[in-house]
């Protein structure tokens, strides 16, 4: 696999991350949404949430992100537009003070993507709460640092996307890409 093709998007909760993905995926682009959002969906009868067993959703998000690596992403053709990666279950270990298991270091290791990745910086004016993201605003800010400092461990570059509208962000997303979309 090429991983010049998977191109991650991450950054601070409500930033506009999924926003972005939908202006992509407007334009044809493969994306794959957040697995997050669809673990606390699911899992909310049964308690396996952020807030209530973080080392449990951690292992959710990190086995289904690195799933959606292997197989989803991998049968897509051209580019592939990821909302978050596995990358940000070693980021919630390290915010939760867990340890970062050893399997998680070596997908970050052998399971790569673009050398760029997208940063949406925490943006308090579109920033909202439901029912899938309790936490506040500063805890979007604590997740931001987190995410981000996770990326560049694992070696990645970093460039904030722009405050903006959604298709201008998106715009600037593939302008920025290092291969032509």
């Amino acid at each position: 696999m090429d991983p010049n093709r998977f191109i991650a998007i991450t950054g601070a909760s409500g930033g506009g991350k999924s926003t972005i993905l939908d202006a992509l995926a407007a334009r044809g682009h493969a994306v794959q949404p957040e697995i997050g959002r669809m673990i606390v969906r699911e899992e909310m009868p049964d308690g396996a949430l952020p807030w209530t067993r973080p080392v449990a959703f951690r292992d959710l998000l990190f086995h289904r992100s690195v799933a959606a690596y292997d197989s989803w992403a991998a049968e897509r053709p051209g580019l592939v537009f990821f909302d978050r990666t596995f990358i940000e279950a070693i980021a919630w270990s390290r915010s939760t003070g867990a340890p970062v298991p050893d399997e998680m270091q070596h997908a970050a290791r052998t399971r790569r993507f673009a050398q760029s990745v997208f940063v949406c910086p925490p943006w308090p004016e579109i920033y909202r709460r439901d029912a899938e993201r309790r936490h506040d605003f500063a805890a979007a800010r604590a997740d931001y640092e987190a995410n981000v400092a996770a990326y560049a461990a694992a070696g990645y570059d970093l460039i904030e996307v722009p405050r903006a509208t959604p298709a201008e962000r998106a715009a600037f997303i593939l302008r920025a890409l290092p291969v032509p979309p």
